[in-house]
């Protein structure tokens, strides 16, 4: 199946210091069979106002040429329709991207999109907010509020936040309600995990499969300094589910209540607080362009 109309829309301030590909060179990939467009988004949701046009204008494909959020924005506006999403990723940790073994080189990933894979993905509503990859509340929503404010992105700054904020963060008190009971804990963060990882391969919810129709949740208890390194390791090594810090669920439905306000992130972007939190999957609402197994 060959694309009738692919529009690619890119985020120009994604990610740090990787050259994303300009319309020039995207066109002098793809012969006549293909309708090209190139669009750059100008400000937070303007990706998502392109990418609904986009689909009013009978595209078959859009491709996000940026990060996870990037790739939400546009996701939003394709989620329930027939239009297929790609992903040249050009952001700071590209979660979603790694997930899906989707190249970090953007030749290969745009062979990926010229292939057309095509599979059914889910998302997650989050107090009616869709997330496609990871979101959560508590410490990486607090990152995610400061990350980016004095211009600087990229996994090094990222890091740097994590060590600067830990030792003054202290746990939230939360009550989450599944089918199968109340679970009542402190908590560092919740990862609310519809792909398993942050970005730059941190998988915080290794067992996250993004068409079963679940939800990942990954309860984190705040540890002393000297074990975050063991910690992080086992995030980057696939191992979160086996440390004694971390408890791992699973359900189609969550309610997340606290005791305060506390900060959200939408796969990786600030988006508010709240004291309660409405966790529900949509199953196979999106359809993604993915690597050939």
């Amino acid at each position: 199946m060959k694309h009738s109309k692919i529009v690619f829309i890119s985020n120009p301030v994604s990610g740090s210091t990787k050259k994303k590909p300009g319309a020039t060179f995207l066109r002098s990939q793809f012969d006549s069979s293909y309708e090209t467009v190139f669009l750059e988004s100008k400000y937070s949701g303007h990706a998502s106002e392109l990418a609904a046009e986009a689909v009013k204008n009978n595209a078959t494909t859009v491709v996000a040429i940026g990060g996870d959020g990037t790739v939400n924005e546009i996701a939003r506006s394709l989620n329930g329709t027939a239009c297929v999403l790609g992903i040249i990723p050009c952001g700071s940790g590209n979660g979603l991207a790694r997930h899906h073994n989707i190249s970090m080189n953007v030749p290969e990933a745009i062979a990926v999109i010229k292939k057309n894979n095509v599979v059914s993905h889910d998302a997650v509503s989050i107090n009616g907010q869709l997330s496609f990859n990871v979101s959560g509340i508590g410490f990486d929503a607090h990152v995610a509020h400061l990350f980016g404010k004095d211009g600087k992105r990229g996994f090094n700054t990222y890091i740097k936040l994590v060590v600067k904020e830990f030792a003054n963060y202290s746990e939230k008190e939360i009550r989450v309600t599944t089918n199968e009971g109340v679970i009542a804990q402190p908590i560092m963060l919740a990862a609310i995990a519809n792909g398993s990882q942050f970005g730059n391969n941190a998988r915080i919810a290794p067992h996250a499969n993004t068409n079963d129709g679940m939800v990942d949740i990954t309860l984190v208890r705040k540890m002393s300094a000297w074990k975050l390194p063991m910690f992080m390791y086992e995030v980057f090594n696939h191992k979160a589910a086996r440390s004694s810090h971390a408890k791992l669920l699973k359900g189609e439905n969550f309610v997340i209540d606290c005791e305060t306000e506390i900060p959200l992130h939408i796969d990786g972007e600030p988006a508010g607080f709240s004291r309660k939190f409405m966790v529900s999957t949509l199953k196979s609402s999106l359809r993604l362009i993915v690597p050939l197994k």
